[in-house]
């Protein structure tokens, strides 16, 4: 059975302009908590840690950890925000494919 354009979503100029806005705030949004952590990286750590005995190799260790997802952030929200688009939409498949694309591109780089 076909899907009806209008009903679905599919070449709608609403639904793109919606997604597109979607898209763009998700950037922004990703941007914006990926600075606010990758700056405050160190205060929120000693925060969620609760002490000051911790080995300082460690901590050095964790808050490079951190720091490095954060500038992982944007795309992560945009990911997520696109995968969640085409699921609206009934496009199963789309966020299937840029999943294993993504597992592949990951493979790669740990190899």
């Amino acid at each position: 059975k076909d899907a009806d354009p209008e009903t679905s979503g599919e070449g709608n100029p609403r639904t793109t302009r919606t997604l597109i806005t979607a898209l763009r705030l998700a950037l922004m949004v990703g941007v914006f908590f990926g600075a606010v952590l990758g700056t405050s990286a160190s205060t929120l750590l000693k925060l969620l840690i609760g002490n000051d005995s911790l080995d300082p190799a460690v901590f050095s260790a964790a808050l490079r950890y951190v720091q490095i997802r954060c500038l992982g952030m944007p795309a992560a929200v945009v990911i997520g925000t696109a995968q969640s688009a085409c699921l609206g939409m009934q496009d199963v498949k789309s966020p299937l494919y840029v999943l294993a694309a993504a597992a592949g591109i990951n493979f790669l780089g740990d190899v």
